[in-house]
């Protein structure tokens, strides 16, 4: 059971480094934008959006979710869904799981007092399709109508250059 238990903390520890080395290169941002939740909490019916204005069509992008917590949080994960719009109107929507916790409780990210920062990826090599606007809303998605603990959401969206081809 031990070497189970091991098995689990490894693979939590590489998921968890594996999401900081995709977050960690800040030359590479096109984008970057966060909203502060109130501290009243997130109401389950209330977004937070952001609009980012795409010149280049032929880049490969990574967009990330920022996610900033407190102790406070009562959950292990996240859930978010995540509703974006094209410049031509075109809907996508999706939901993204965000682990905050590992299996122990502790808090995964990289703390700062007690605020804990954590880069989720949310797509990966894509391409942004036409030039102009995309509309991004992000609602939280857990069953609680007022959700404490969560600080402050944001979105990041980084090139992906050939010397690092998306594994940055």
């Amino acid at each position: 059971m031990n070497k189970i238990h091991h098995s689990i903390q490894c693979l939590t520890i590489g998921i968890v480094t594996l999401l900081f080395v995709l977050a960690s290169c800040s030359n590479d941002i096109v984008y970057q934008d966060a909203h502060a939740i109130d501290d009243t909490g997130w109401y389950k019916n209330d977004f937070v959006s952001f609009d980012y204005n795409a010149t280049d069509t032929t880049g490969t992008y990574n967009i990330l979710v920022d996610i900033r917590n407190t102790p406070d949080y009562p959950f292990q994960n996240f859930w978010l869904f995540v509703h974006s719009t094209s410049p031509k109107g075109i809907e996508f929507s999706d939901t993204l799981e965000c682990m905050l916790a590992d299996q122990y409780g502790r808090w995964i990210g990289k703390s700062s007092g007690s605020m804990y920062s954590v880069p989720v990826l949310f797509l990966s090599n894509i391409q942004f399709p036409q030039e102009g606007t995309y509309h991004f809303d992000l609602v939280q998605g857990m069953r609680a109508d007022t959700l404490q603990g969560i600080h402050e959401i944001g979105i990041r969206i980084q090139k992906v250059t050939n010397d690092n081809d998306g594994k940055e």
